[in-house]
């Protein structure tokens, strides 16, 4: 019998249990509907735009997730050995199902209150989607979506235009380019290079990441890079509120609360040492709030209140925030964000889109069991140190020291299968030393099959990098797999670095972990025990700018139980 399109739609949608494809694109969005989303999301209601804007992240992560979440029961079980609670099951349905402004506002509710989201996604031109494959990457103009969750979620979206300055222009073609020239630069000279040569090398390269890093901060943000903060801790919060109160009355200024929101951002913002930068960038930051120019008397009078209130808002700029959590599009995923001096030595996370992290907050807080819940008790532990037994030094830097922490693991020798998934569900931290993210070892299609317990932190080149697949899916990376597996937090490398360099920070790590730094004059000494705030301090160790951008956190918020707190419990 003939079907039409029609019928034939109507019984596909039928069988999904939708009514129209409207629908089907609102609950599970492609790569394909962002355009829709990104036009959607030009409205002056910033929660709507919020959530229209988190339907453009990582949409291919999302339909791996329902697909291994709508399996019969029967093929599930026979590919993991551990059932999650029927409730937690369907909390996470209705995560991945959410279709509107308020489900959204739902998830960023239950979320703690303490952290801060925010989604950078990219405005790409229309031109720029007919662009010939291997074009020159240009800068594109930004949203900068930000919300301090909770149960009563604070909403801001700002738009943020593309660099004018041609010599900014092209901030994501500059980082491909270094990338491509680090293994050159670090281990790739030819035999007529001298030592010297090859240190020259090193540090344009350094100068190279500082130079961009600096532009995505001054020249690509400006001003709208205080957006990007987590938020302050209680007692903070209270000064800061004060302090804009008192500001905002000297002057009989009323505003939104969506303005008030960016005035604190903008005059609590940590921010470069020069007096001149700071003081040019909260002008400009109260004027856009103010919807004033530059020269007006009320945004000179207003500033020069904000510089009167200077011994406050000092120890503010300096203070150490709560979490962030960055939720990164596929243009600006590869950029070492947590370099800039805003967010430096701060407790900073990845996550691939709000939906993962309000679907992986959902299971581990769930369960009374969880590193999230207990902290991550570094008594419990294990380590893969080179698998393929070819990196003879990194052996040699770190195998006593890994065997004093007393955990099990493998050295020079390859995991079985189960050895591995076993390490991930079995122990609260999982250590892989080698070549890779060790997907080698045990493929990204096997890590899904596992209810990953452990923090995982894997030292290996390139281990957290995401890489899209053609012009139109989303990035993907190994780091996706362990997250589909419930993984809380994973730590790894951006892109390629030196053994050396990893093996330096990864025993700094190790003797972190085991809290016993504590005389030392290391940059981890007295180290905290939030995971990503250790991390933070540990991009100090590295001696090269280029390797300590590399390293970052992907995942849940996390903190360390050490081992004296653990034996008085």
């Amino acid at each position: 019998m003939t079907q039409t399109v029609r019928s034939l739609t109507d019984e596909v949608l039928a069988k999904l249990g939708a009514t129209s494809l409207t629908q089907i694109t609102s609950t599970l969005p492609s790569a394909l509907t962002s355009g829709v989303h990104l036009n959607k999301a030009e409205t002056d209601d910033e929660e709507e735009a919020f959530y229209q804007l988190s339907l453009t992240h990582s949409t291919l992560l999302h339909h791996r997730v329902a697909q291994r979440l709508y399996k019969p029961k029967r093929v599930q079980d026979e590919e993991s050995s551990v059932e999650l609670p029927e409730e937690v099951e369907e909390g996470k349905k209705v995560i991945l199902s959410t279709t509107s402004k308020e489900e959204t506002m739902n998830l960023l509710r239950k979320l703690p209150a303490e952290w801060t989201v925010v989604q950078i996604t990219s405005l790409e031109e229309s031109e720029e989607r007919f662009q010939t494959v291997g074009s020159p990457a240009t800068t594109p103009g930004l949203y900068l979506s930000r919300c301090v969750c909770g149960p009563s979620p604070s909403v801001v979206v700002q738009t943020v235009a593309s660099p004018k300055n041609m010599s900014v222009s092209s901030i994501l073609q500059e980082m491909i380019s270094i990338k491509s020239d680090i293994k050159s630069s670090f281990t790739g000279g030819s035999s007529g290079d001298s030592q010297h040569r090859m240190g020259d090398k090193k540090e344009a390269l350094n100068f190279r990441m500082k130079s961009l890093v600096k532009s995505m901060e001054v020249a690509w943000l400006r001003h709208w890079c205080c957006l990007l903060v987590g938020s302050l801790h209680p007692k903070e919060e209270k000064v800061l509120e004060k302090v804009t109160s008192r500001i905002l009355s000297a002057h009989k200024l009323t505003l939104t609360d969506s303005q008030k929101q960016r005035f604190k951002c903008i005059i609590s913002c940590p921010m470069g040492e020069l007096e001149g930068e700071v003081e040019e960038r909260i002008r400009a930051g109260v004027a856009a709030v103010l919807g004033e120019g530059l020269s007006s008397s009320v945004v000179k009078d207003v500033c020069c209140s904000i510089k009167k209130a200077k011994d406050v808002l000092t120890p503010l700029r300096k203070a150490t925030r709560n979490p962030l959590i960055l939720v990164l599009d596929k243009s600006t995923v590869a950029l070492p964000w947590e370099m800039m001096w805003v967010l430096r030595n701060q407790p900073i996370t990845r996550m691939p889109s709000v939906r993962m992290l309000a679907l992986l907050y959902e299971h581990h807080a769930n369960l009374a069991d969880s590193v999230l819940v207990q902290g991550v008790d570094v008594r419990k532990g294990f380590y893969l140190l080179d698998p393929e037994g070819n990196l003879p030094r990194t052996q040699e830097r770190l195998k006593g020291l890994l065997e004093a922490t007393r955990w099990p693991g493998i050295t020079a020798r390859l995991p079985s299968h189960q050895e591995f998934s076993s390490a991930l569900v079995s122990n609260d931290v999982f250590l892989y030393a080698g070549h890779g993210s060790g997907s080698q070892y045990l493929p990204g299609e096997m890590v899904e099959k596992v209810m990953c317990r452990a923090l995982v932190l894997l030292f290996g080149c390139s281990s957290v990098r995401l890489l899209p697949r053609g012009r139109i899916p989303d990035p993907w990376g190994v780091v996706m797999h362990y997250f589909i597996a419930n993984c809380p937090c994973v730590v790894g490398m951006l892109w390629e670095v030196t053994d050396r360099s990893i093996d330096h920070l990864t025993t700094e790590m190790i003797m972190a972990l085991q809290n016993s730094l504590k005389e030392s004059t290391s940059a981890l000494a007295n180290a905290p025990s939030d995971v990503a705030l250790l991390v933070a301090h540990s991009r100090d160790i590295p001696k090269h700018y280029v390797m300590a951008s590399a390293l970052c956190v992907y995942g849940l918020p996390l903190h360390l139980v050490h081992s004296d707190e653990s034996a008085a419990d």
